[in-house]
């Protein structure tokens, strides 16, 4: 190869770019808002793992500074003075002063050590080990956190055995396994003595905490239950002083998601699932003396940040929640195929605040200020400070990792396809691309349903396009940014959404000069898996398939997913009782002996979103009917592999990919 192919070929986006990247994560304004701590990770290729440390960015001085660099950094919090961060690490055990373990020992692995260290720098100091893992924490006041802990509540089991004991539902978390009866508890913790206790009782399930201004309350939504899971959810108010519980929004009928105080009362963000079931879309609600009353009726958005993209890493859980900032309350929604910043005030006005970044990954909130973590354009993560309407970059982590690429640019295209909203298109063409040349295309669709694909960077689709594919992808109904109307497809699977995807590849065939349609490969994951799945049972037209993470089976998913025992009959509007030949219907398993086409399958032995079992039935009934077939399983990896997967699996599975497709198509 000589000089100038050597250019050509470090222009193009490889896989191994990836290792790269810095995905930026959890922005925290200091108490007195002149600071912005976050967390750095990056891939480590050589230990198989993401590293991950915290940073602090100075408004006062425009300056960027690493706090840490053990890379094990995890959850984390301001200490209440501003000077100092209080955080979560798996860093190799130095112990605290005064604390009993030696340097030597070897805690149990639920075992969590928390540190503090100086904004100014210096070296971190261990506070104290929790006898539990530790999901989030907030300083009350210099001498105690208040904890979001796993309790694994364990029942009895006989010595000698190696076994799980199962006495409710959901039972499994993916990427975990069997989790038994584990609850998040509410838990309060003083450091210098170990106390540690809990608020919440042994039944409840805490998912979201709120604290109030002055730290002495904390606001709850969550779940009580001790066999089978509600699918509603209720909120609850802790004296963090005397430790008394009051129920503040029963859990009878509404799925609430996140509660906060404000203009009085509580807002919160629900819906009873009435009319659209369990991916309905919430609205915010205000509660004072008497019933919550709907303050959004008109405000039809998924609360939340839907846009695919698979450049991120431990992002904090944004999801329907928002952030209550004086006399606005701040929320992320996706609109179309972009998510934004908007503010929602007592009387539901509703504004957009962020304007030019793409996605809005992670955010905080003060003095009518956000520190955001965003893409903007066809960039990578970095930090934002939205103020007055505009955007301001801030940090400078990803430009050289991108510097002198050659990039293929989404191009959009709206088709008509029967709704209001139409059919949001790209197509990507390949690196390297010659007018009057014909390149092999492949046809990506997305996890969800309800997620979108929007025009922002995504690593994978790029490496398509180096290696010479073209790309196309859209958002068939049952996705996101539309509203609950067209998002909507329960018991619908595989019909309206399969026809908006076949009326794309063939406007891209016949519109399309490049496309060859005689080398098209189709691929997705979860419910792009079960499309690609159903896909393929009906149509020769692909000359090959990527299955991955997919459901092929309703009958045997239902019960199994850790989306919950709920899942089928909401998403297929029938029951393993009631309706099995309608759940048959639907399964592309039924249609796998009258697929032709060479499918690989792609799972993981972790995934209890989407079980192996899935996989494996799939590959056999291709097998047994003649198809070419390959299935690769990939250890101790979860249906996260594309996203937040080791590195190693995760680069295995994108050379894969491609090897399949550059064979077949």
């Amino acid at each position: 190869m000589d000089k100038h192919e050597d250019k050509i070929s470090d222009a193009r986006v490889a896989f191994h770019d990836l290792l790269r990247y810095r995905f930026l994560s959890a922005p925290r304004f200091s108490p007195d808002g002149s600071r912005i701590a976050f967390a750095v990770h990056r891939a480590d290729l050589e230990g198989n793992r993401y590293l991950s440390d915290l940073w602090v960015y100075s408004l006062n001085t425009e300056t960027c500074t690493p706090l840490t660099a053990s890379g094990a950094e995890r959850a984390f919090c301001w200490a209440p003075s501003g000077t100092a961060l209080i955080f979560v690490s798996g860093r190799a055990h130095q112990p605290a002063e005064g604390a009993s373990s030696g340097p030597d020992a070897d805690p149990d692995a639920r075992t969590t050590r928390i540190y503090s260290i100086p904004i100014t720098g210096g070296e971190a100091r261990l506070l104290a080990e929790v006898p539990r893992e530790v999901a989030e924490l907030w300083a009350l006041d210099e001498g105690r956190l208040l904890l979001r802990t796993v309790d694994p509540r364990e029942p009895e089991r006989f010595e000698g055995a190696d076994y799980r004991v199962l006495e409710q539902i959901p039972f499994c978390t993916n990427g975990k396994g069997f989790t038994a009866q584990s609850r998040h508890t509410l838990s309060l913790f003083t450091p210098a003595s170990g106390e540690l206790r809990d608020l919440s009782p042994r039944d409840m399930e805490v998912r979201r905490v709120r604290l109030s201004a002055d730290r002495r309350r904390a606001l709850v939504t969550g779940v009580v239950y001790r066999d089978v899971m509600p699918e509603t959810s209720g909120v609850w108010e802790f004296d963090l002083e005397s430790g008394e519980m009051a129920e503040r929004v029963p859990q009878a009928h509404f799925a609430w998601s996140c509660a906060d105080a404000f203009a009085g009362g509580l807002l919160l963000t629900g819906t009873d699932m009435k009319r659209h079931g369990h991916n309905e879309n919430v609205r915010f609600y205000l509660a004072g003396d008497g019933a919550p009353k709907c303050l959004t009726p008109d405000l039809d958005r998924g609360l939340r940040n839907s846009v695919i993209c698979d450049c991120r890493y431990g992002l904090t859980d944004q999801n329907q929640a928002f952030q209550v900032d004086g006399d606005r309350a701040w929320f992320v929604s996706t609109d179309g195929y972009r998510s934004h910043l908007h503010t929602v005030d007592a009387h539901g006005g509703v504004v957009q605040v962020s304007q030019e970044l793409r996605s809005i990954e992670d955010y905080d909130v003060r003095d009518g200020r956000a520190a955001v973590v965003g893409l903007e354009g066809l960039g990578l993560q970095e930090l934002y400070l939205v103020e007055d309407g505009r955007e301001h970059r801030l940090t400078d982590f990803n430009t050289a990792a991108l510097e002198g690429k050659d990039l293929s640019v989404p191009e959009y295209v709206r088709l008509e396809n029967g709704t209001p909203e139409g059919l949001d298109c790209w197509y990507m063409r390949p690196i390297g691309f010659e007018v009057g040349k014909k390149y092999p295309t492949l046809l990506h669709i997305h996890g969800g349903p309800k997620m979108t694909f929007g025009d922002v960077f995504v690593h994978e689709m790029q490496c398509w396009a180096a290696e010479g594919f073209a790309v196309l992808f859209c958002n068939p109904r049952g996705s996101d940014g539309r509203g609950d109307a067209f998002a909507d497809i329960r018991g619908r699977y595989g019909t309206a959404d399969y026809e908006d995807l076949m009326a794309f590849v063939d406007w891209a065939s016949d519109t399309l000069p490049f496309v060859d349609r005689d080398r098209l490969g189709v691929t997705g994951g979860s419910y792009g898996g079960f499309m690609t799945n159903w896909i393929i049972g009906r149509t020769d037209r692909f000359r090959a398939a990527v299955t991955q993470r997919s459901i092929c089976n309703w009958v045997s998913m239902a019960g199994i997913t850790d989306i919950g025992y709920f899942f089928v009959p909401d998403q297929q509007a029938a029951d393993i009782w009631s309706g099995v030949d309608e759940l048959w219907n639907q399964s592309p398993l039924k249609y796998a002996d009258q697929a032709r086409t060479p499918t690989l399958i792609i799972h993981s032995d972790e995934d209890y979103r989407c079980e192996l079992s899935q996989g494996l039935q799939f590959f056999t009934a291709l097998r047994r009917n003649g198809v070419e077939a390959r299935l690769c399983v990939f250890k101790g990896e979860n249906h996260e592999l594309s996203r937040s997967g080791r590195p190693r699996p995760r680069l295995a599975r994108m050379r894969e990919i491609v090897r399949w497709f550059v064979e077949k198509v």
